[in-house]
């Protein structure tokens, strides 16, 4: 199996004057996976329609989509996951309802997040979308559906699922502290204490949820937190790692602007591959009171890298070392660089390559980032050409970190 990159393209001739050279493309398919690049108010021409409205820019995404999984031999019936990135809380209505108009009767599993910017000022939105091709004669499984006008009197109107379960993963819903019916939020308050609680909350129903899929926690390969302040750190992953118990995922911690509600302090999405008996391969297991040298008390297991089948995931790439060692400061382009090293070798020991890469997710601190970050992934992927997401984000897990890079690989056969 070689994978099918469709639509390439390079940076350079769409970011005019950002001297970003980078080997991309809008789709990768990896057999009956599908990865889009995250998709804006840009045309499939790289034109940007409607800067002012991001309800449009949400449709014109939703177009691009369609075509490309079309041109990959999917479509629309077959997306199992959204993540929805908006620069201002106001624009969720329009953005969400937007994307419904593109997916009705095809309930999704997605996560909402309030970013503080996008590769350009003027885009509003971005989204990125999973598919998975079902095999003959089948549908995704689609559990616990719902609209998310019935919770807390949204305005929205948006069929959903809290999992979508195929036969090589299965996806859920980010996870918060909201019950699983909609019926009550968790952790009221401003306060490490209410963090903590949406944390316990979010996780026990992920417990239940995996459960309802014939599956269970032993089976995450991948969790991204989301927190909406540093602060709220040390309680949240207490948690997390009290849940997760020594399974050893691997992980990316992000601060978030904000979440879909203001009440809403934490969210965590999880990437899942049933193991069928066989454990997944995780490599370079450690301990955070052993990994991390600032103190912070986290109590959790993770590890660097998940193979679960021909699957591989990343823990979230930064400038430190694998001794723990940090490279770069105040240096966002040096930080990439010891990243992408990271990458590289990361993937090595998993029996993979640079060039079994299907999706990149770059998360920077300021926009003034990009050129250099950008420059330093696109030398260590030149001629990959993945599909990619960037991000501007509120911080990362210390603040001296500047970039964090998540990488998604599907080793070839």
């Amino acid at each position: 199996m070689t994978h099918q990159r469709l639509r390439k393209f390079n940076t350079r001739d769409v970011y005019k004057g950002q001297g970003v050279d980078n080997d991309v493309c809008m789709v990768v398919r990896a057999g009956d996976r599908i990865y889009l690049r995250g998709q804006t108010g840009l045309d499939l021409d790289q034109r940007l329609v409607a800067p002012e409205d991001a309800g449009e820019q949400a449709h014109q995404a939703m177009r691009n989509a369609k075509v490309l999984l079309e041109e990959a031999g999917s479509g629309i019936d077959h997306v199992t996951r959204t993540i929805t990135y908006i620069t201002d809380r106001a624009y969720r209505e329009p953005v969400y309802n937007a994307v419904y108009e593109h997916m009705k009767g095809v309930p999704t599993v997605g996560t909402g997040l309030v970013v503080k910017g996008l590769a350009m000022p003027q885009m509003k939105m971005e989204i990125d979308i999973d598919a998975v091709i079902p095999r003959a004669g089948e549908d995704h499984e689609r559990l616990r559906r719902f609209n998310t006008r019935n919770w807390f009197g949204q305005r929205i109107d948006r069929e959903s699922c809290m999992v979508v379960k195929t036969p090589g993963e299965i996806f859920l819903r980010g996870q918060t502290g909201t019950a699983l019916d909609g019926s009550r939020q968790y952790g009221k308050g401003y306060t490490r204490e209410a963090a903590a609680e949406q944390a316990d909350v979010a996780m026990r129903n992920a417990k239940t949820l995996l459960e309802e899929a014939g599956s269970g926690l032993h089976d995450v390969c991948k969790t991204r937190i989301y927190i909406r302040d540093r602060a709220y750190r040390e309680a949240v992953y207490q948690v997390i790692g009290r849940h997760f118990g020594d399974v050893h995922p691997c992980s990316t911690g992000l601060i978030m602007g904000g979440f879909a509600r203001p009440e809403i302090l934490f969210e965590i999405d999880m990437q899942v591959v049933p193991s069928s008996g066989v454990p997944h391969q995780r490599i370079r297991k450690f301990e955070t009171a052993n990994q991390y040298k600032d103190g912070q008390d986290l109590r959790c297991r993770f590890c660097m890298a998940v193979r679960a089948g021909d699957k591989v995931f990343l823990r979230g790439q930064t400038g430190t070392t694998f001794d723990g060692q940090f490279v770069g400061l105040d240096d966002a382009g040096a930080q990439a660089d010891q990243a992408m090293k990271n990458v590289r070798q990361l993937l090595e020991e998993a029996g993979a390559g640079l060039q079994d890469i299907c999706k990149v997710t770059i998360f920077i601190a300021d926009r003034a980032f990009r050129d250099p970050v950008y420059r330093t992934v696109g030398r260590h992927l030149k001629g990959v050409y993945p599909v990619s997401t960037g991000l501007i984000v509120d911080g990362f897990a210390n603040p001296r970190i500047l970039v964090e890079i998540d990488i998604e690989a599907v080793v070839q056969g």
